[in-house]
């Protein structure tokens, strides 16, 4: 049987049919761990696909997309803000990857072509196959045939069942967790915030109702006595979507895990498992664990600033961040990935940490991610696996989204 490619792009737009199947493949698609943590990706890729569907080529614009799909003003500099343009690159390596994968094919393709933001879609038609009585096989052919199909079944299979019989430079990383007994203890950090003693003035400052003359959410003065101190319920969102992506990790490997606030987890609980540490300093294990290593976070809350200290170079100040309370309005963020057996509890533990949390996300995407973590390899004598380690990360900061971490340092000990 032939399959023969026939290319569709969207000038006036595509057959209902067609564009069903175009839609139905773009949620496939989103769905795929090379998109699912990626917020910024799925939101423009969607809104590409869906006018390209329609043709509606005139609104697929480097500016239109980036008032339209990430809220810049109508006249922001595309130059100084590449955001559409970074966006659209990630898109096109994450299409790639998924396309790539055993799987995956299929009769649709979406493609994205480099300098474009109009989607191409790609058909493959099958042609009916030829009439026995033009092809002749003998027994022994078609034998032969069905013993390779069986043999690929029986593989197919096995990959499925065993999912680390792919192995990478990821799954070495993260080896000494996976393979110690026990329940990964997942211990993430947690926001110090003030609430509303009144749950009226609460809902007041939310939205859910309109405020009442008077109420305490209204005066222009906040006193002690209206607010409450809440210390153990608040996790950042992205210190959440990095717990997200690292317990999908541990769930692909069948590796049982319980999460923990780190006000509720104790020495004893990491002592006993392998343990993930999230945050920096919203999490005071994270800062015990780590503070006599190499690459460390240093704070100057008075004057608002933050950087990671390189104990072998204390002089060096590249990697440090200013002005950042309360906005978060940062290009760019640091972090550090640890894995190390912890002397003290002679247990393994990795640590993904920001000095915000686009940087703890950005770490969560680095230790989940192939592709990220290859960079640092290349980097990395031979014998890292049998090592501990730590890796020094830049994050960029777009429209308050992290992207791509990239590798600034890496020790091994």
């Amino acid at each position: 049987m032939s399959r023969k490619p026939d290319l569709q792009i969207p000038a006036p737009g595509l057959p209902p049919e067609r564009a069903e199947e175009v839609l139905a493949e773009l949620e496939r698609v989103l769905g795929s761990p090379h998109f699912r943590g990626s917020r910024r990706c799925q939101t423009l890729l969607r809104r590409i696909t869906e006018q390209s569907v329609v043709g509606h080529a005139d609104c697929l614009k480097e500016r239109s997309l980036g008032v339209e799909v990430f809220g810049r003003a109508a006249d922001y500099d595309t130059s100084q803000d590449p955001v559409v343009r970074a966006s659209a690159a990630e898109i096109r390596k994450k299409l790639a990857q998924y396309y790539q994968e055993s799987g995956r094919e299929s009769h649709i393709r979406i493609e994205l072509p480099s300098g474009s933001y109009l989607a191409e879609f790609h058909f493959v038609e099958e042609k009916p196959a030829a009439p026995v009585a033009e092809k002749k096989s003998n027994h022994r052919t078609k034998v032969l045939a069905g013993a390779a199909v069986g043999v690929a079944l029986v593989i197919l299979a096995a990959i499925l069942a065993v999912p680390n019989l792919h192995h990478s430079d990821l799954d070495d990383l993260w080896g000494p967790v996976l393979k110690t007994q026990g329940t990964v203890l997942v211990c993430v950090g947690l926001q110090a915030a003030y609430n509303w003693r009144s749950a009226q003035a609460q809902d007041a400052t939310q939205g859910i109702i309109q405020p009442s003359t008077g109420d305490a959410a209204t005066s222009r003065s906040i006193r002690d006595q209206d607010l409450v101190l809440i210390r153990d319920r608040y996790v950042a969102v992205d210190d959440a979507l990095c717990l997200v992506r690292l317990t999908s990790l541990l769930e692909r490997h069948r590796k049982a895990y319980r999460i923990r606030g780190e006000r509720s987890t104790s020495f004893a609980d990491l002592r006993d498992t392998p343990a993930v540490l999230i945050g920096a300093f919203d999490n005071p294990w994270t800062l015990r664990t780590g503070g006599q290593l190499r690459f460390t976070f240093t704070k100057d809350s008075e004057h608002d600033t933050g950087m990671v200290h390189d104990s072998q170079h204390p002089d060096k100040s590249d990697w440090r961040l200013s002005q950042y309370w309360p906005n978060w309005d940062i290009p760019i963020d640091y972090a550090i990935v640890t894995r190390m057996v912890d002397t003290t509890s002679d247990r393994p533990v990795i640590i993904a940490a920001g000095l915000t949390q686009y940087g703890t996300m950005g770490a969560g995407e680095f230790l989940s991610n192939e592709e990220y973590f290859s960079e640092a390899v290349r980097q990395l004598p031979k014998n890292w696996p049998t090592k501990n380690l730590q890796i020094v990360l830049s994050v960029p900061v777009v429209n308050r989204i992290s992207g791509r971490p990239r590798v600034l340092a890496t020790y091994v000990w």
